[in-house]
């Protein structure tokens, strides 16, 4: 199937092969170094394929969340979050391996965090985390439902436009459901507000629509905010009872229907693209 995205550059296990995402419990590498940025596996791959976790944990308690069971700790432990010991001077020791070796794929911020929860405005990492691996040349893309607290960064990532992309997830436009399934993240609406001011400020935004809860809610997504969304990636639902109520090869034809009749450019999941 025409996923629209011909030039994203992405490596996935070969037809066949078992998709999965663990994280171990010891420190991921790089080349041969311990690494807080870390190359990724299976169905994140498909994502992007260099990551970074500045915080342990996310204080969002999405419900669908896949990332406590990936990092073997207890929900209720999960979102409790906190710091990562040493975490930027073990991310710069391995930024500059990557600056000395030429690295240019993006480096996503976060996979099994969120780098806008509510903990780092106090902390303050996330924008730590950018300078320094801007200042090694390196890409960063980040991807919250912070929303209006991820707009304190928009100073750097419009600096080096070259280097930075942002994107949110998006899963609900009925506000009571998310505030039930994403009960500590920002509301869909603003989140969507941060996009917009993102692009109006010249950096690259995209969507992510993964999980897909609704796909009614999820082609209302595209609707609302195709003016000033670059890229969407779609997925699906897994690891809940719920994708059983969804018609996956309707939603599919649907979304793609929908993304090539407003020219967007899209990539869709490989678990989306196989279904028959």
């Amino acid at each position: 199937m025409e996923t629209g995205i011909k030039q994203l550059h992405v490596s996935v296990p070969p037809k066949g092969k078992s998709l999965s995402f663990r994280v171990t419990k010891k420190h991921q590498k790089v080349g041969s170094i311990t690494s807080i940025i870390y190359e990724t596996t299976g169905r994140a791959r498909e994502y992007c394929e260099l990551a970074a976790n500045i915080y342990r944990g996310c204080e969002h308690g999405c419900t669908y969340c896949y990332a406590p069971s990936a990092t073997f700790r207890k929900r209720e432990e999960f979102c409790l979050p906190a710091v990562r010991k040493n975490v930027l001077k073990q991310l710069e020791i391995d930024a500059i391996k990557l600056e000395e070796i030429g690295e240019k794929r993006p480096i996503l911020l976060s996979f099994t965090t969120d780098p806008y929860q509510p903990l780092d405005v106090k902390e303050k990492l996330t924008r730590e985390a950018i300078k320094l691996l801007h200042d090694h040349g390196l890409k960063v893309e980040i991807l919250t439902k912070g929303g209006k607290r991820s707009e304190r960064d928009f100073d750097l990532l419009s600096k080096n436009p070259e280097l930075s992309s942002y994107g949110a997830t998006l899963v609900f436009t009925d506000e009571l459901m998310r505030s039930e399934i994403e009960p500590h993240a920002a509301p869909t609406s603003e989140r969507i507000d941060s996009l917009k001011k993102a692009h109006e400020m010249g950096i690259l935004t995209f969507v992510s629509l993964e999980p897909v809860w609704d796909p009614n809610q999820t082609l209302e997504i595209i609707d609302m905010t195709h003016d000033f969304v670059d890229l969407y990636k779609v997925g699906k639902l897994n690891y809940n009872k719920q994708h059983k109520n969804v018609n996956w090869i309707r939603f599919r034809d649907n979304v793609v229907h929908k993304l090539e009749n407003y020219g967007k450019k899209y990539y869709l999941k490989r678990s989306l693209q196989d279904i028959s």
